[in-house]
């Protein structure tokens, strides 16, 4: 097959071949859910390895792919752009909990919730937890509905901020609300 226009032939081999960790890193990381104190340190640094030797393969990867782009050998330009862009993105939030782990696994620091990585996917995600309850993720939200139960405001807090700090605020919001779709007469 030949290169539109080109006149160069192209083969069905892959520029680069990768062997995924998969199983090896669900393996690991439910051993670290359920192994005690002194294994789950080595499963760690199973997990860790894994994760860097992952990250090296990536970032070659991502010359790999730019040496064939520069000698013509990418059909798929939008898709090694997009391809590109996710690494670009996702590299420093790898980095980022790896450093978090360290940090808490290995040195027993205590990583504020503000600086942990809790979604690859979704980085913004927040660490949310009431009282002695089950730790979720996500983001808290604050509701008002009316007496029909219809929703008439809605806010989306930033982080995990006390649901008593929130009242008086969310009832001010309220009283500007209303009075802004009143009429001056009504008033």
């Amino acid at each position: 097959m030949s290169a539109a226009g080109t006149g160069q032939t192209l083969t069905a081999t892959p520029l680069y071949e990768y062997t995924h960790h998969n199983r090896a890193v669900k393996d690991a990381a439910r051993k670290c859910i359920y192994a005690g104190k002194e294994e789950r340190h080595q499963h760690y640094k199973k997990l860790l390895q894994l994760t860097r030797k992952s990250r090296k393969v990536l970032i070659e990867a991502t010359v790999t792919l730019a040496n064939a782009r520069q000698q013509g050998q990418c059909l798929l330009a939008d898709d090694a752009d997009k391809w590109q862009a996710d690494v670009d993105h996702l590299l420093p939030l790898v980095d980022a909990i790896v450093s978090q782990t360290e940090r808490r696994v290995f040195k027993g620091e205590k990583v504020p919730a503000q600086e942990k990585v809790v979604s690859l996917y979704e980085p913004h995600t927040d660490i949310i937890v009431k009282d002695r309850r089950q730790v979720q993720y996500g983001h808290k939200l604050n509701l008002v509905q009316g007496k029909s139960r219809l929703i008439l405001d809605l806010v989306i807090e930033e982080g995990n901020p006390a649901d008593s700090d929130q009242f008086i605020p969310m009832m001010e919001r309220q009283k500007r609300n209303l009075w802004s779709c009143t009429s001056p007469d009504k008033r």
